[in-house]
Formats: structure tokens, C-alpha cells, sequence
């Protein structure tokens, strides 16, 4: 792997949609350039065998006293461990880093956590809010689409559309981002995760927006709005990034018929995937009582294909300086950052 010229830089998302698992919205030079004003320097960093194309961004984190700590969103996008091995092959890439950390797209089999052992990584702390997720076939023609959902979801849009709700797409400006940002609050509360700043949601949304690959979505009815949705589209993929809804009307089941107008604007851009993102895995479901219990409940609807990835692992290059980062760096890093930014480290 070498440093990107910039000239691979300008058609980045190109070389990312080339990947072999077809790419990733946290791989983007969006999400790269965004990351730039919260702490992490983005470097790109390309293969120079067409036999085998690879485009990784990386996150770069200068710890004081301690050096690099470098992270790939949802990357190297590869499909195997063969292909992650030679993309971490060359440790130059990483100069002055004392730890690289991926978390690949692969499924989580015991098979792949043993090869992934093999190369001499490390099962980390997973920097996802959770390494599973439920994908949506958008290649199927609308009344496919719907047929394949859960009778209950499919009940719940119609009976959202016999309330009157609406849902229209919303520009990123001041009202939509401020409305948006009250929704995702009331979520995060019921489910007890910490919200970030404003100003952090409202700079990928307006950063994707203007690329043409974002799109925030609101459900009203009459003039109160209900509920809402951020869709991130890359090529034939899409995500479900953010959501929120209100904590009264829950009759009127707007947040479903939003995934369904969200899914008839992404499959008329000729996206054929779309990832609802976090859902918890399935030992956590046994488990009970988990955060994210009533998201699988409802993204469990729209789709059957669950899938669990392996997660984030360590790529240690110095031991020392690793053992400081975990044992002393990451807990202080973390608790200034929540202290004086009101923000999380990753």
C-alpha cells in the first residue's frame, strides 16, 4: 500500500466502489474530509496491483507522548483474510503508528476470528455502536420490495398513509438539521447512548448532501413532525445513518412509513442494497435487555438478512506504546473529549 496521489484522491469514491466488498459510506472522501475537523487526519492509501485493487482510508489520531493511532472505518473493504493480509502487509504505510486498527466486513465465523488471529491481530473493543446489521434487497420491484416485509411492517406503512401521515425529503438546512437533531435526541435518551454535538451531525449531513449522496427525510402530520432519517447512498449501496422519532403518536407509525419512502427514493437512484446499520447481534438478543432490542424489532421487519461482522481489531507495531494507550491514554482521551467537547474518540 503507498499514499493515494491526488489524483486518486479527486476520484476516491471510484476506487472505494472497486473494492471487493463494493465499498463503504465510512470510506468515503465525505467521511474522511468530515473526520478532519474532530480530531483525526485522513490518509488514503491505495494497492499498485490491478490484479487486486484496494483503496483504504484511514483515520489518524496523533496521541501526545505515545505516537499514531491509526483506524479504517468499516475497512480495508475486503472479503477475505487473504486480501486483508496483503493490504496490511507493507508496515512502512503506517508510518510512526504504534497500533492500526480495522474492522473488515467479514462475517463472524469462527473461521475468520482464527485467520484474523493468525496474522497477529487483536480482538479489540468494537468502535461500532454494534458489528451487526440488517441489509434490505432493493433489487426487488416495489411490490416484491413490500411483500417482502413482516406482515406487521407492511400493516404499519399502510396504516401510517391511512393517518395522513407525509413524508417528504428535506433540505440539510437550519430547520431540518435543528428538527432532525430534536428527534435523534429523544431516540438516544430512550435508549441511553450519548449524543454528540450539533455541530457534529449537522457536518456529514450537509457534507453528503452537497455530494449528492445524502438525504435527510421527515414524517409529519398535519404540521407536527413525527419522525425522521439521514440515508447515505455510495453507488448501488445505501445506509441508514441516523434516525429519530418522538416519544407520543406511536399509533400513527411514522417511522415505518419513512424506511418505506426512504427505500422508493433510494431504488429510483438505482441503489440495490440498502444497510440499516445497527442492530444487535444475535447472542445479545438471547441475552434480553439489550439498547438496541426495539431497533431489531423494527429494522428486523423490513429484511431477514441479518449479518454479524468480526468487528475492530488491534494491529499492534509497538507494544509498549500500546499497553499506555489502553491501560492510560484511551480512558483519559475519552473522558476530556466527553468533558471539554461534549464528543466521543472515535
Amino acid at each position: 500500500m503507498r499514499p493515494a496521489s491526488r489524483a486518486e484522491i479527486d476520484r476516491w469514491d471510484d476506487l472505494v466502489l472497486a473494492n471487493p466488498d463494493g465499498g463503504s459510506m465510512l470510506q468515503s472522501r465525505a467521511w474522511g474530509e468530515f473526520k478532519r475537523g474532530w480530531g483525526w487526519r485522513p490518509t488514503y492509501l491505495v494497492s499498485d496491483d490491478p490484479a487486486r485493487p484496494a483503496a483504504v482510508l484511514f483515520l489518524r489520531r496523533e496521541v501526545p507522548g505515545l505516537g499514531g493511532l491509526w483506524y479504517a472505518p468499516k475497512g480495508p473493504g475486503v472479503r477475505s483474510a487473504e486480501e486483508l493480509a496483503r493490504t496490511l502487509a507493507s508496515r512502512r504505510a503506517f508510518d510512526g503508528a504504534f497500533c492500526v486498527q480495522v474492522e473488515p466486513e467479514l462475517a463472524d465465523t469462527p473461521a475468520n476470528r482464527l485467520a484474523m488471529t493468525a496474522l497477529g491481530l487483536r480482538k479489540a473493543e468494537d468502535v461500532q455502536i454494534s458489528r451487526a446489521t440488517a441489509v434490505v434487497d432493493l433489487s426487488l420491484d416495489e411490490e416484491a420490495l413490500l411483500a417482502s416485509f413482516r406482515p406487521k411492517t407492511r400493516y404499519n406503512i399502510r396504516l401510517a398513509g391511512r393517518h395522513g401521515v407525509r413524508v417528504e425529503p428535506i433540505p440539510c438546512d437550519e430547520t431540518g438539521v435543528t428538527t432532525m437533531y430534536a428527534l435523534m435526541a429523544a431516540a438516544f435518551e430512550r435508549a441511553g447512548y450519548p449524543l454528540r454535538p450539533l455541530a457534529y451531525y449537522a457536518g456529514y449531513w450537509r457534507l453528503f448532501e452537497a455530494s449528492g449522496q445524502g438525504q435527510l427525510f421527515l414524517a409529519r402530520l398535519e404540521d407536527e413532525v413525527l419522525a425522521g432519517a439521514y440515508v447515505v447512498r455510495l453507488g448501488e449501496r445505501a445506509w441508514y445513518k441516523d434516525g429519530g422519532s418522538v416519544t407520543h403518536r406511536h399509533e400513527v407509525m411514522a417511522p415505518h412509513l419513512v424506511q418505506w419512502e426512504a427505500m422508493r427514493w433510494l431504488r429510483e437512484r438505482g441503489v440495490r442494497s440498502y444497510d440499516l446499520f445497527a442492530v444487535p447481534t444475535q447472542e445479545q438478543v438471547a441475552a434480553g435487555d439489550h439498547p438496541l432490542g426495539g431497533l431489531m424489532q423494527f429494522k428486523g421487519g423490513f429484511t431477514s438478512d441479518l449479518r454479524e461482522f468480526v468487528g475492530t481489531w488491534d494491529l499492534v507495531l509497538d507494544e509498549r506504546r500500546y499497553r499506555l494507550w489502553r491501560r492510560a491514554g484511551k480512558p483519559l482521551t475519552r473522558r476530556l473529549r466527553w468533558r471539554f467537547q461534549h464528543d466521543l474518540l472515535y
